[in-house]
């Protein structure tokens, strides 16, 4: 969002406190100056407004993605909350019979004093639950608060100088209206967050979140782990291939045979799906750290991956050291998942153990690739004599870097990996 219109998020919360009081200083004025009737009791038009002003609050828009569409429509609820109140006000100042009786000043607090103040906490409730962190609700409860008090000095200036009360509730229309414009254009550029699920685990917590762009039209679903981002899909928008697919489909040999693949840290990966799909004769072994990561891939990401082994497919969940010491045989391709150790401080975490075991199960002609982060230098390092090529792509506004890796085999820079922009192409001699 451009720094002129975050500059404009400030006023929608200020207006409709602005209005909130006036409606509610207007509303006391009118039910307490009435004639004998039901509600000429200061503590009983207080307690309505407040009740009203809280219920609203309580009832508001929770967090969610039609968030957005729900906020409006409480908007538009609000605006035809005041209309009423202006209304049903100019009637009680022209005529004799309204606000005269029990009935009618009844209804008065209702339509006066409870019906806009419920509807102006609803959407300052709405408001507070779109925000995108906390500190963001607390800056529009206070901002609400402000208004409130900017409401009460206008009434106070104008309500003994308008023709009626009614006339100032025509003004929280205008100033409603206003708030809802602004609202509008700031939230339609604005980040919107709804957590989709969540789990706490002693290192951390994996949640799942939407992120969406309203005036964009965008919307992209994140696997987090401790903050880290471990997986991301765009579910509205262009649709961008994962970089281990990517990788994967580009090498997969023409011919049906057999074609072994490691993906180290893949717990959130579909590309196994894709493999079983597309490669039944091929063989894949999922290395992953966290239970939470394969459930919440498998109930989010479509990766239908389950920890344990069938003929051609096998889903190990441990210690990273340990699964990799327990490796067998040789594999075609090598894929690192370098997000997966990201939490742990990236691929220096592995040990060169480690590191001299994952190069050792590669077959002679096989491919390494570590992605979508660049792998730290000691790995970069342990790779010595190995031909290298890192490419880079844009994904999301965030930048992707894959290093591939082999130690004979087809040139690398001859095979085109569609999206891929090669950066670098290193041959180290041993």
């Amino acid at each position: 969002m451009s720094a002129r219109l975050r500059r404009l998020g400030w006023i929608p919360p200020l207006l409709v406190g602005a209005s909130t009081a006036i409606a509610a200083e207007v509303a006391l004025g009118m039910l307490l100056y009435a004639g004998p009737g039901l509600v000429r009791s200061l503590t009983t038009v207080l307690a309505v407004e407040v009740a009203a002003l809280g219920g609203g609050l309580w009832t508001a828009a929770r967090p969610g993605t039609d968030g957005i569409d729900r906020l409006r429509k409480k908007w538009l609820l609000c605006l035809f909350s005041f209309s009423i109140a202006t209304i049903y006000g100019v009637a009680w100042s022209v005529s004799q019979d309204v606000g005269e009786g029990p009935i009618s000043q009844g209804l008065g607090l209702a339509l006066l004093a409870g019906f806009p103040l419920y509807t102006s906490g609803v959407v300052l409730g709405g408001m507070a639950s779109l925000s995108t962190s906390q500190n963001d609700g607390r800056w529009q409860a206070s901002l609400a608060t402000l208004g409130a008090a900017l409401g009460f000095m206008i009434t106070g200036l104008l309500l003994t100088r308008v023709p009626m009360p009614a006339s100032l509730l025509i003004g929280c229309l205008v100033l409603l209206s206003a708030g809802g414009r602004i609202y509008g254009i700031v939230l339609g550029q604005e980040t919107q967050v709804h957590i989709r699920a969540a789990r706490v685990l002693k290192g951390g917590d994996v949640r799942v979140e939407d992120r969406w762009v309203t005036e964009l039209e965008l919307r992209v679903r994140y696997l987090l782990e401790d903050g880290h981002v471990r997986q991301r899909m765009i579910v509205t928008g262009e649709v961008v291939l994962p970089w281990d697919i990517l990788i994967g489909k580009t090498l997969m040999p023409e011919e049906d045979g057999s074609w072994r693949v490691l993906l180290v840290g893949g717990g959130v990966s579909a590309f196994p799906r894709m493999l079983r799909e597309e490669r039944g004769t091929s063989m894949i072994e999922v290395l992953e750290r966290t239970g939470a990561v394969v459930e919440l891939g498998r109930d989010h990401f479509d990766t239908e991956l389950r920890s344990g082994s069938t003929e051609r497919e096998s889903v190990r969940i441990g210690n990273l050291e340990d699964l990799l010491a327990d490796l067998q045989g040789h594999f075609d391709l090598v894929l690192v998942d370098t997000s997966a150790l990201a939490p742990l401080g990236g691929t220096s975490a592995l040990s060169k153990l480690a590191h001299t075991k994952l190069l050792s199960v590669l077959g002679a002609s096989g491919v390494i690739a570590w992605g979508p982060i660049a792998p730290d230098q000691g790995t970069l390092e342990a790779l010595e004599g190995w031909h290298q090529v890192t490419f880079t792509r844009s994904c999301d506004s965030e930048e992707e870097i894959v290093v591939l890796s082999q130690l004979s085999g087809v040139d690398l820079m001859d095979i085109s990996f569609s999206g891929l922009q090669p950066i670098s192409d290193v041959t180290d001699q041993p």
